[in-house]
């Protein structure tokens, strides 16, 4: 027989291909009996498996609930400060977006989202509202004194306004 050079890489390059799908079908074997051998293994130990995840979801849920714990026992201390009585005290979460408001201890009542009736002799939190009016007023007494300029002055105001 009489091959030529182009005939010779052809059947090199066919034998080489040959062993390489074999080779690749060995480590196709390999990788299937280790998944199995793994799989075997996951699946025989689940119950523990699933019990330590059990265990670190509890674990991790008492340390959150004693943390809350403490941070509610500072809240109390807090709050009865002499600073704080027959006061009415607004908690606002999230930017404003939830907020309650602990009433004094006499009305015995958390009201969530409800705006107290003013008395004249009881000093509330100042509200949005109000910072923003006592903010415009500084601006204008510096404005008066020549502190700042007009365009200063207009620039602040429109910011403080548009939030």
């Amino acid at each position: 027989m009489n091959f030529k050079n182009k005939d010779k890489d052809g059947l090199f390059k066919s034998i080489f291909t040959a062993y390489f799908i074999l080779l690749l079908h060995v480590f196709l074997l390999a990788g299937v009996g280790v998944s199995i051998i793994l799989f075997k293994g996951v699946y025989h130990y689940l119950p523990w498996i699933m019990a330590g995840i059990g265990i670190l979801v509890l674990s991790i849920a008492w340390i959150f609930y004693r943390r809350m714990k403490n941070s509610t026992t500072d809240i109390k201390d807090i709050l009865s400060m002499p600073e704080f009585q027959d006061r009415t005290v607004e908690v606002k979460l999230m930017g404003g977006l939830a907020s309650f408001k602990i009433t004094p201890k006499d009305n015995h009542a958390l009201r969530i989202g409800h705006h107290m009736p003013a008395h004249p002799n009881r000093l509330l939190i100042e509200d949005a509202v109000n910072r923003t009016e006592q903010k415009i007023l500084e601006l204008t007494a510096l404005f008066e004194k020549d502190l700042i300029t007009r365009e200063e002055f207009e620039k602040a105001k429109q910011n403080l306004i548009q939030g």
